[in-house]
């Protein structure tokens, strides 16, 4: 029997199958639910991933410090955009758990996602982790890394991996526009 799930959510469409899940356990076995995000780089949302961002190059360039100061400005600007789009997204799951009858509470926190997940189960004392799994195997799974297969070998508890699709380009365009009609009928935030 469970007491404490620990559900990752981050900010893809599969968030929504992986806490359903989650949601479905938790009120069967009338357990507490906690809902992490974890605010990462690794996000495809993040904003390490915008044009602000200027990775170093291999030869020195001069660049002028004004052009730095506002480059910072902005990323700052995205940074703290990135945060408040998380705490939106896990007050929205939270309220739906709650209305659902499940004690919940929610943290985010900066960090690598896959030790980042392990050390707050810990923390918590986690009976379970409920996290999403997109499928990717071989080479795929070794360039791009598994946050799924590191948590499975580095949990303090038992982890159960919600199987969720891996997007293509096309698929995430059908998959944008249905989540416009979910947005609209939920009131969801805007980052899903």
């Amino acid at each position: 029997m469970f007491n404490k799930i620990l559900v990752a959510i981050d900010h893809s469409a599969a968030s929504q199958k992986v806490f359903e899940q989650a949601l479905s356990i938790s009120q069967a076995e009338q357990t507490n639910l906690i809902l992490l995000h974890v605010l990462s780089t690794e996000e495809e949302t993040s904003p390490f991933l915008s044009p602000y961002f200027v990775q170093p190059k291999t030869r020195c360039i001069h660049v002028n410090p004004q052009i730095i100061r506002r480059a910072n400005e902005l990323y700052e600007q995205e940074w703290e955009l990135f945060k408040q789009k998380g705490a939106e997204l896990l007050g929205f799951y939270a309220k739906q758990a709650i209305a659902a009858g499940v004690q919940t509470e929610f943290t985010q926190i900066t960090g690598h996602p896959s030790s980042t997940i392990c050390d707050f189960a810990r923390s918590c004392g986690a009976d379970v982790i409920v996290l999403g799994r997109r499928g990717h195997s071989g080479l795929q799974e070794l360039f791009l890394g598994s946050v799924s297969n590191y948590v499975v070998h580095h949990a303090p508890c038992s982890v159960l991996l919600v199987q969720t699709p891996i997007l293509t380009e096309s698929t995430s365009a059908e998959n944008t526009e249905s989540q416009d009609c979910i947005q609209d009928e939920a009131v969801m935030p805007e980052s899903i």
